[in-house]
């Protein structure tokens, strides 16, 4: 591989304007790369507010070029990434993150280190603007470890095993012909706007580990993901739920929802048991697995409709 590696960095942004600006403050910081030709790729996701002119702002202090997508979705903007990208490697974060100086250094040297392999993942934790809340341990629990964005496998650098966590959307890094060869991010999946939904980046990395690519954690790769304050109310991790029930079905084709209305009972019956025994993190657990049980519902009759909607 040459010395000269080229990287684009890419933020897909909605709506997002005051968190989007420490993100890119972050990326200022970047320690020195002088072996690393990098551009800032901002795909505007259909803003209505002031991220032009925040994007604006920063045009001097970093290599930024913005691209505005009027077709709503994550995954429609990921896709525009893709076809945008001149870089060997396309290194995606969220405009909700804060990256450690060294990140942007560390993916460099995991993708020298590492030239027969195709994606790479960071390590991610969460930042609490009012405080971590007490219930939750250091080890947190699967579903609200994905609630949370909280993506921490070691601090060391290595090859994911056949069945280790795939890397999460906040950070994670596609070779060029790895993007070439695969089908696009699935646009029946993920974020639209303000409609939620789920697993666009985790179905894509997972077909990609089915197609024989193979990849990398890079555990000095550190960013740390804005936890907002809404997603501690039990209300959205109930909802939470529904939409990884439902991307699910999408992605897996039509669950066992026979049952389903029991099984979320059965959840809701030991979530309080749970909190009545003091564990607060498994009793919100219970709640995000009786959302699941509802998406498998809600999705019953619709999911061979959607799965004859893959790709645009």
């Amino acid at each position: 591989m040459s010395d000269n590696l080229s990287v684009t960095v890419c933020i897909c942004t909605f709506n997002r304007a005051g968190l989007l600006k420490e993100a890119l403050q972050s990326l200022t910081k970047l320690q020195n790369t002088s072996d690393v030709k990098w551009e800032l790729l901002l795909i505007d996701n259909n803003s209505s507010d002031n991220t032009k002119e925040v994007a604006e702002k920063f045009s001097g202090r970093l290599p930024l070029r913005y691209v505005f997508e009027m077709k709503q979705g994550l995954s429609n903007a990921r896709n525009r990434a893709v076809s945008e990208c001149r870089s060997d490697i396309l290194l995606f974060t969220d405009d909700d993150v804060v990256v450690e100086s060294s990140w942007l250094k560390e993916y460099a040297g995991a993708v020298r280190m590492f030239p027969g392999y195709d994606f790479f993942g960071g390590r991610v934790l969460p930042y609490w603007p009012n405080g971590r809340p007490g219930w939750l341990g250091d080890n947190p629990l699967p579903l609200l470890a994905g609630l949370f964005v909280w993506y921490d496998l070691g601090q060391d650098t290595r090859v994911y095993s056949h069945t280790e966590l795939l890397p999460y959307g906040a950070s994670f890094a596609i070779r060029r012909r790895l993007f070439e060869h695969l089908e696009p991010f699935r646009v029946d999946l993920g974020v639209s706007g303000n409609t939620p939904g789920r697993g666009e980046e985790a179905e894509y990395l997972s077909r990609a580990r089915l197609s024989g690519y193979k990849g990398v954690y890079v555990g000095t790769a550190l960013c740390r993901h804005w936890v907002d304050p809404v997603r501690l109310k039990i209300g959205y991790m109930y909802r939470f739920g529904i939409q990884k029930g439902i991307a699910e079905t999408i992605i897996n084709g039509r669950q066992n929802s026979r049952g389903a209305f029991m099984k979320e009972a059965a959840y809701g019956m030991r979530g309080l048991f749970q909190l009545f025994k003091g564990r607060g993190d498994r009793f919100r657990q219970c709640v995000i697995n009786m959302g699941i049980q509802r998406g498998f519902r809600q999705t019953k009759k619709r999911c061979n409709a959607t799965m004859n909607i893959h790709f645009q």
